[in-house]
């Protein structure tokens, strides 16, 4: 729990610093005065002023954050401030300010994915094992083993890609599949998805349209051995091939993980460079995440994963069309829920995020950092829905203003933002107690 909370106020607090020091930098590059930078609600924990005078604070309740400007509709302005007041600027540059903030959260996403790309991906063949009858991909002949290609177009290289697609293309009429057989060959067949549906809490859509990967391949070939590790003490090597363990032939890699686990002393049986080695290997004990002793040796397998890594500008091209896609498939699942495809069960709030953060920087940082940039696209894509008291909502206000030759009276902007606030309180509320139903199964 603390761990949990911990990485969810660092993963808030990051993604408000980025999307307020849009709405900050665009505004000074604009010439309007920004009075306050905060992270945070509430009592200030710390402040600092700088000489062009904005306070930059850090407040309590991290949960948030703003920047305040100078502004005629909140105090009366003398004619040395107006040319400095946010009210005072024309349309072009509030919209521009308004928008920095959801555009600075793209450009972060952008960033993570292109120090993703440029560490390297663990990638492996996207092959389907079997079909599932009575599923979309049961409609169509599709042979066993084949390699996906693309998915309405868009090319995946994951299963976690033939995810985002298939969610994107959920409540259409069809879709298109491109793949490629054991022999090289490629095709391309359009699937009827028009009563495709499904619950995605209980199902995943990969399952729900009827794949089966195919599993990782693990072959008893070590690629890495870690320092000081039982493995090492035992004397064996980074090449070595298990043939056999405790007198018994090499079956499966889950079998023999199984044996280490147990902690006792294994006579293993080894090929490298074509001689039978015969090794004493004695596992090291340590204590797992529920509190178990286990046996652990220090050795990795070698499987048909692959590391893909990117140079500079590569890594930067695939970052720009991961966000795209992202995006893409943000504002589609918010379509979704408008239109009753995914059900409001579905929507998540702060609880569900905060375990995603979790445990996405448990298991490294590239898996965080993958997390970090969708998050901050969804808040970037949040933002710009037009909803009063959201960044897109003023967008609106100012579209009008454009139209009509002058704002929305005072009033009629006031009534807005009180719906508006009533509509998020709702939808708040819908996500809470979503997260609070998980929490109990």
């Amino acid at each position: 729990m603390i761990w949990t909370t911990l990485i969810f106020l660092i993963t808030i607090s990051v993604l408000v610093a980025v999307h307020e020091f849009g709405h900050f930098i665009i505004a000074r590059l604009c010439g309007v005065k920004v009075e306050c930078f905060s992270i945070g609600f509430g009592k200030k924990l710390y402040s600092y002023t700088s000489k062009k005078g904005t306070q930059f604070s850090l407040s309590v309740i991290p949960l948030g954050g703003y920047v305040k400007m100078l502004d005629g509709r909140n105090v009366e302005l003398t004619d040395d401030e107006k040319p400095f007041a946010f009210d005072h600027q024309s349309i072009l540059k509030r919209a521009a300010i308004i928008s920095a903030g959801p555009v600075a959260n793209f450009i972060f996403a952008i960033i993570a994915y292109w120090i993703i790309f440029q560490l390297g991906v663990v990638s492996y063949p996207v092959k389907v094992q079997s079909v599932l009858p009575n599923t979309p991909a049961a409609s169509i002949n599709i042979p066993e083993n084949m390699e996906l290609k693309s998915i309405a177009g868009i090319k995946v290289d994951s299963w976690g890609d033939v995810n985002s697609a298939l969610i994107t293309e959920m409540g259409k009429d069809a879709l298109t599949l491109g793949y490629e057989t054991e022999q090289g060959e490629q095709y391309q067949q359009t699937i009827n998805i028009k009563n495709w549906k499904f619950d995605i809490e209980k199902v995943s859509p990969i399952t729900a349209f009827g794949f089966v990967p195919a599993q990782i391949e693990i072959y008893p070939i070590v690629s890495k051995i870690v320092a000081n590790s039982a493995a090492e003490k035992a004397g064996m090597a980074v090449g070595d091939t298990i043939v056999a363990y405790n007198n018994k032939p090499y079956d499966s890699w889950e079998n023999f993980v199984a044996l280490v686990k147990q902690g006792q002393p294994i006579q293993l049986e080894v090929e490298r460079e074509n001689k039978q080695l015969m090794l004493d290997l004695i596992p090291s004990i340590e204590i797992n995440d529920k509190g178990e002793k286990i046996g652990i040796v220090g050795i990795y397998p070698t499987s048909n994963t692959i590391v893909k890594q990117y140079g500079i500008v590569g890594a930067f091209v695939k970052g720009l069309d991961q966000t795209k896609l992202t995006i893409i498939s943000v504002v589609r699942s918010f379509y979704q829920l408008a239109t009753g495809v995914i059900s409001l069960k579905n929507l998540s709030g702060p609880v569900s995020i905060a375990k995603g953060a979790g445990q996405t920087a448990s298991y490294g940082f590239v898996p965080y950092l993958f997390f970090l940039a969708f998050i901050s696209i969804s808040l970037g894509v949040i933002n710009l829905v037009p909803l009063p008291m959201l960044d897109g909502g003023h967008l609106v206000f100012l579209l009008i203003e454009k139209i009509k030759g002058s704002p929305l009276s005072r009033e009629i902007q006031e009534a807005c933002y009180r719906l508006g606030f009533v509509l998020l309180m709702i939808i708040m509320g819908i996500a809470f107690f979503n997260d609070f139903v998980r929490l109990s199964l």
